[in-house]
């Protein structure tokens, strides 16, 4: 029996999504999907830094001859997204909306997994009925044979991305390997695994150690609102995991300062009474992120991005 193969920081992408191909494979066989029925939390979050004003269809497609994925139409927020082997997207599919793939339209394999996301906005049955919608169509149902990864090297690597987190750009990590730059590629396989391109969604975090009454400032985010756009704020673990009740707040939950800016605050006891809060624990280190879901135009989302990093969660009066 041959040796794992060990993992480089440049053969983590492949290492990490045959994690994912194969714990998706414990729950449900190859062109078939498997719907988490109720929003992300942490009991049973599943992929890294999820999202929980969405409810998750997950599956792992043969596409080695030809397969056609079809989400229904709606007026709520959904999609498929199609990934192959190697992290890179290779389709997006909205409501009302068919896309065929063969194993030529991928980077490399056979297989591609299906992350499906549903709006809950109309509420969970609906939600529901979203999701029993979505069809998968494969001419083939071979298994999927994925590389055997050494875990102790895959940890190391993953350690040290999360160390040069900061240095993360999601918006050249997510996409084509002509839409996206291999050390972003890399570091986004890790930090955000399953992330939209540009185009489809854009992404903002920024890493802190909690005061107990950090206030994050910023404007109110250009989203194509035509077509069920909308953003949400959320936090995480040192690790990029959830680990509070009620960690995210949407868009339009969120309180508008006079200005029209939004102010949410991350702490304890101390901000009792601020509008739009999520909690913190003093000392901990956390992530906190904002998602920018069907951007309006993708330069003007980025430039906003970019205006972020310059403005961080810090301790304000409480």
């Amino acid at each position: 029996m041959p040796a794992p193969v060990k993992v480089t920081f440049d053969s983590f992408p492949q290492a990490e999504t045959a994690g994912y191909f194969r714990k998706q494979l414990q729950k449900a066989p190859v062109n078939t999907y498997f719907h988490n029925r109720v929003p992300v939390n942490v009991e049973n979050q599943v992929i890294i830094r999820s999202n929980v004003d969405l409810i998750y269809s997950y599956a792992v497609v043969d596409v080695s001859e030809e397969a056609t994925f079809h989400v229904a139409r709606s007026e709520e927020y959904q999609i498929d997204q199609i990934i192959d082997e190697n992290h890179y997207t290779v389709g997006v599919v909205y409501p009302g909306e068919t896309l065929t793939l063969r194993r030529s339209d991928l980077s490399s394999g056979t297989h591609v997994y299906i992350l499906g996301r549903t709006a809950t906005t109309g509420g969970v049955e609906r939600a529901h009925e979203l999701q029993d919608a979505r069809r998968i169509t494969a001419a083939t149902a071979n298994p999927y044979v994925g590389v055997d990864y050494d875990q102790e090297s895959l940890e190391t690597v993953r350690a040290e991305i999360e160390s040069r987190a900061a240095e993360a750009d999601f918006s050249k990590g997510f996409g084509t390997p002509q839409t996206t730059e291999p050390f972003h590629h890399v570091m986004a396989s890790e930090l955000g695994w399953g992330g939209l391109p540009p185009q489809h969604a854009q992404y903002y975090q920024g890493r802190t150690t909690a005061s107990g009454h950090d206030a994050w400032t910023f404007p109110v985010p250009s989203l194509d609102d035509d077509h069920n756009g909308y953003f949400s704020v959320i936090k995480y673990d040192e690790k990029g995991w959830l680990d509070v009740e009620r960690p995210c707040l949407s868009g339009p939950e969120l309180a508008r300062n006079d200005d029209g800016t939004i102010t949410v605050w991350f702490g304890d006891e101390r901000v009792t009474g601020k509008p739009n809060v999520i909690e913190t624990t003093e000392g901990q280190e956390y992530f906190f992120a904002i998602r920018l879901y069907r951007p309006k135009d993708v330069d003007q989302t980025r430039a906003y991005v970019a205006a972020l990093v310059d403005n961080p969660a810090a301790p304000a009066q409480p």
